[in-house]
C-alpha cells in the first residue's frame, strides 16, 4: 500500500514509529539520568494523527507555562522535535547543582538555571536524534534549539501546504524520585519517516 499521507499509515507502521521514538525517548532519558545522577523512566508513546492545523495548536498547547526548545532534524531525516520541561522539572534540575533554588515561573529563572536548561536541552536532543542515525545509518543532524513559546508555524510548516494530515509522537520522561516529568513532542516529515522505515526493512 502506498503510504501518501499519514492517514495512510496502518496500525504496523504507528507501532513502528511508536517503537522509534521510544528508543529515543529511552536514550535521551538515560542522558538526563546520567546528568543528574537519578532514575529516570518514559511513557508509553502516543502516536497521533491529526489535521495540520490541530496538531499546530497542541504544540503550542503543550508549550504554554512551560519553558519550549525546539529543535529541527536535518540531512536524511527532516522533522522537529519540540521539548517541553514545565517549571517542576526546571526546578528539580536546578536543584541538582544549585541546592535551595526554587523555581515556580518564568521570572524566577535566572542565568544558572537558565544555563543548566540549555545544556540539558542540548544533551538529550542529541541523545534523541543520535538514535535515529544509528538505527538506520543515516545521517540525522540537528539544528542549534530554539526558545519557542508559540512553535505551531514551525511545526505546519513541515507538513506542506496541501497536506491533510500530519503526524506526531509524545512521550513523557520523568525523573523516578520525584515524579516530575518533561515531553517530547516529535514531529516527523512524511517522505523521510517512510525512507527510514524502509531503512530498518519496514515495507511502505
Amino acid at each position: 500500500m502506498a503510504l501518501n499521507s499519514f492517514n495512510d499509515f496502518e496500525e504496523m507502521h504507528r507501532s513502528v514509529l511508536q517503537e522509534i521514538c521510544n528508543i529515543g525517548a529511552g536514550n535521551a532519558a538515560t542522558a538526563v539520568s546520567q546528568m543528574i545522577s537519578a532514575a529516570t523512566d518514559i511513557s508509553t508513546p502516543q502516536v497521533k494523527i491529526l489535521a495540520p492545523a490541530l496538531a499546530g495548536k497542541i504544540a503550542d498547547m503543550h508549550s504554554a507555562d512551560s519553558e519550549a526548545f525546539l529543535i529541527k532534524l536535518c540531512g536524511d531525516m527532516m522533522g522537529s522535535v519540540l521539548f517541553v520541561f514545565p517549571y517542576a522539572f526546571i526546578n528539580r534540575l536546578a536543584e541538582t547543582f544549585f541546592p535551595g533554588a526554587s523555581i515556580q515561573k518564568r521570572e524566577d529563572m535566572d542565568e544558572m538555571s537558565t544555563s543548566a536548561i540549555r545544556e540539558t536541552v542540548n544533551i538529550v536532543s542529541a541523545a534523541y536524534a543520535n538514535s535515529f542515525a544509528l538505527m538506520s545509518g543515516m545521517t540525522v543532524d540537528i539544528s542549534v534549539p530554539e526558545s519557542v513559546t508559540s512553535p505551531s508555524a514551525e511545526i505546519l510548516s513541515i507538513s506542506g501546504a496541501n497536506a491533510t494530515s500530519m503526524c506526531f509522537v509524545n512521550n513523557a520522561i520523568e525523573v523516578t524520585d520525584c515524579h516530575k516529568a518533561f515531553n517530547v513532542l516529535f514531529f516527523p516529515e512524511l517522505n523521510t519517516i517512510k525512507n527510514f522505515m524502509r531503512k530498518i526493512g519496514v515495507e511502505c
